[in-house]
């Protein structure tokens, strides 16, 4: 006689088993490195509030060519400034570029908006606040969709309580059920 029970029961088991083994496989994976860093950076926009970022000597000479600020003009006798325009704001910029001022080694403007960024390297991991968070420092850029920024224009990180187009960026993540998300820049 064949005992229907107990092979029925060996299969259930089995099933079960081979379903948890699937669905362990699905979990997101808490593991973070520098490449999971840089990927989530990169897979969707990223809100920025007033951020730093700078301009190269062609990109400030194209913005003025293209109406997105004014030539520079001086505003003391070390400072000078581009003020924006309206298709400068469209763009998400959100102050005058700032030419030339003391310290200041390129030109750079403030960004306000959602955007996409290109991670150029990461420079350093480190413990959040606790053990769902981390903390990424590296080198990245804002992707601008202008023929006057072909090239990401890269974010300034904070050195000494100042923003500093040498430092790097630090990026604050956050692990939840559906793994790890980039969710703000940290000074």
């Amino acid at each position: 006689m064949v005992d229907f029970q107990g092979k029925w029961t060996s299969l259930v088991l089995a099933a079960a088993l081979s379903l948890a083994m699937v669905s362990t496989g699905c979990k997101p994976s808490s593991d973070f490195n520098e490449d999971v860093a840089k990927g989530t950076i990169e897979s969707q926009p990223l809100t920025l509030e007033g951020e730093q970022v700078t301009l190269t000597g062609d990109q400030l000479q194209c913005g003025v060519q293209n109406e997105l600020w004014e030539s520079a003009a001086s505003i003391s006798a070390d400072r000078s400034i581009a003020r924006l325009t309206s298709k400068a704001r469209d763009l998400k910029f959100n102050d005058d570029v700032i030419v030339s001022e003391p310290g200041a080694t390129r030109p750079y403007v403030q960004v306000r908006g959602s955007f996409s960024i290109q991670v150029d390297s990461i420079t350093a991991i480190k413990p959040g606040e606790d053990s769902s968070t981390k903390l990424a420092e590296a080198k990245a850029g804002v992707k601008i969709d202008n023929a006057c920024f072909q090239q990401p224009l890269p974010l300034m990180g904070v050195r000494h309580g100042n923003f500093n187009a040498d430092a790097p960026v630090v990026f604050h993540f956050h692990f939840d059920d559906s793994g790890w998300h980039a969710d703000k820049i940290v000074h």
